[in-house]
């Protein structure tokens, strides 16, 4: 387990928890207030960051496995964890939404959402579980590799995936405009779920962590800060470029470009700096970072709960520091609720769900 990916999952999960909470804050109160503005223009990224992580958790842990058997474990353990840590999440929502949001609860596919089937976002019923779909289509990508690539060669065909798809994704945004305005509705769904761009964060991963694996020692330091100073450049060009839209399916290149680039930097240094003996403070990183998939899962609902409550409406004539204050106090309750649901549910739920699969290890 390393405690600094942890401690990066963490600061992801609450990094998209303050981009949708920065959308119930009163504007008068995000205005020119950094908390806020640094949450609208990268929050959202912390999904980018949570990409390159699934990627390369996914290369780190299975080294040494190949072949069918191999890549038969590493699906069941895959499911064993989405599944468990999203069906209790799903029922929330089910129940959260029926009050809050009826019409959308209406207009969504529940079965699909429930398996979470690839789909348009609006007929999910937890719109943020997009991630998620995605995550198990890298879960059959990876399967596939361990199943049918001798792991010696894993990194090779992994490198060979990315340069073919990088300059296709390249030439589809820039020079054929497939994600135009006027052209990007017309994509059909499972071309642009397949040869998504956000699957070149997913192997870049990857390649992280078999670069790492012959690379352990070398600069950590200057990546963690090039990373986080990229992090946040791409973030101002997001507000100056892109007037803040960049979240935005037709500007998913650039996003992924630059924000997942980012992305593979700070993991970089940080997983180099564990390895020299710089750790995250432990018990703090592997409790939140543990409860980073609640924590992604919890927020939309209770902040639809929040806002259905009159929490937010009531806070709106609120000076700026009492509405600062109401929507971190927010955001700190769902972190509590997350912290303790992962610890009370979520951790006993997993080891059920791989005891039914006969899964061992994690």
């Amino acid at each position: 387990m390393l405690v600094n990916v942890q401690f990066l999952r963490f600061v992801a999960a609450m990094l998209v928890v303050l981009y949708h909470t920065a959308a119930f804050v009163p504007e008068h109160a995000t205005l020119s207030h950094g908390l806020f503005d640094l949450g609208e223009a990268t929050g959202f990224a912390g999904v980018d960051i949570f990409f390159v992580i699934s990627g390369f958790i996914m290369a780190y842990t299975t080294m040494n496995e190949e072949g069918s058997r191999g890549g038969w474990d590493f699906v069941r353990r895959r499911l064993a964890r989405i599944y468990s840590g999203h069906w209790p999440f799903f029922a929330l929502a089910l129940v959260i939404f029926a009050w809050t949001r009826p019409a959308h609860v209406s207009e969504s596919n529940l079965t699909y959402s429930f398996f979470l089937w690839p789909q348009p976002l609006n007929r999910s019923l937890l719109e943020i579980t997009w991630t998620l779909t995605f995550e198990l289509y890298f879960y059959l990508l990876f399967s596939l590799l361990i199943w049918w690539v001798p792991r010696r060669r894993r990194p090779l065909v992994c490198l060979l995936i990315m340069l073919v798809l990088l300059p296709v994704t390249i030439y589809r945004h820039f020079i054929a405009g497939s994600f135009d305005l006027e052209n990007f509705y017309y994509i059909p769904f499972w071309t642009h779920f397949l040869l998504s761009p956000f699957v070149l964060e997913f192997f870049a991963g990857t390649l992280v962590a078999y670069w790492l694996q012959r690379h352990r020692a070398g600069p950590a330091l200057a990546w963690l800060v090039g990373g986080s100073a990229l992090f946040l450049l791409c973030g101002g060009v997001n507000e100056w470029v892109f007037d803040g839209n960049i979240e935005q399916g037709f500007f998913v290149v650039p996003r992924v470009l630059g924000f997942g680039l980012a992305s593979v930097m700070i993991i970089a240094g940080l997983v180099r700096m564990e390895h020299a003996g710089r750790v995250a403070p432990r018990p703090f990183s592997l409790l939140t970072g543990g409860a980073s998939y609640a924590i992604y899962l919890s927020h939309i609902p209770i902040l639809s709960a929040f806002g259905a409550l009159g929490v937010f409406g009531y806070s709106a004539g609120l000076p700026f520091a009492l509405s600062a204050i109401v929507a971190i106090c927010v955001m700190a309750l769902i972190l509590a609720y997350s912290v303790a649901h992962y610890r009370l549910l979520e951790r006993p739920l997993h080891r059920r769900f791989k005891a039914w699969l006969g899964v061992a290890g994690g």
